[in-house]
């Protein structure tokens, strides 16, 4: 299968790359500095581009069978709105009609989608985590995006991202009932079995360990 990714050098992106090889797959990441990644492969092409640049964009997901989606501001971003990922998606989803590809798998983050508990929503993210605001929004708007198009899409919502080792994960329809963090590993692993089967098609899952 050959995988279009968006985020490679990011930690979640760089797991799904490494397993996504590991399991035999060709990969072309569209990268903003190709130079953070180290990674070499014989079947990975790595492109120099924006993921909001519409040619650019096209040239990651021509021939591809799917597109995962990982990119991320880059830690808690800076607390101001941020439109990055949902224009990325948006980008994605206009380039996947006109050429074809028929899935996409994206991170998301509890909350999006009013997800999670009311306690989190209401009290602690606006009160304790108010840098995660202007994320969640991007997050809503980039869903809504996926909602519009006629791609095939999952939009995996995720609590804190950790690193450790890969574990089996908890899945919520609705984010209640799920633990505060996820590993890397376990979200990469969780989003490259997004790229086939019917589960969790047109549909917004939330995970943790």
């Amino acid at each position: 299968m050959k995988l279009a990714l968006f985020g490679a050098t990011g930690l979640t992106g760089g797991l799904v790359l490494a397993q996504a090889l590991e399991q035999g797959h060709e990969v072309v990441a569209l990268v903003r500095e190709p130079g953070r990644l180290s990674l070499h492969h014989p079947r990975l092409t790595v492109l120099a581009g924006s993921p909001i640049a519409p040619a650019d964009v096209e040239r990651c997901i021509v021939g591809a069978d799917v597109v995962i989606h990982c990119l991320g501001i880059g830690g808690k971003g800076d607390g101001q709105p941020t439109t990055l990922i949902s224009d990325s998606v948006k980008a994605v989803v206009t380039a996947m009609a006109k050429h074809g590809v028929a899935r996409i798998v994206c991170m998301s983050n509890v909350g999006a989608g009013g997800s999670g508990t009311w306690f989190a929503n209401r009290l602690v993210i606006p009160l304790f985590l108010r840098w995660l605001l202007p994320i969640i929004e991007d997050k809503d708007r980039m869903e809504a995006a996926l909602r519009a198009s006629a791609v095939e899409w999952v939009s995996v919502r995720l609590p804190s991202i950790v690193d450790g080792p890969e574990k089996p994960p908890r899945v919520s329809e609705d984010g209640r009932g799920i633990g505060l963090t996820i590993t890397a590993a376990s979200t990469a692993r969780f989003m490259l079995a997004r790229a086939t089967g019917s589960e969790f098609l047109r549909a917004t899952p939330s995970i943790s360990n």
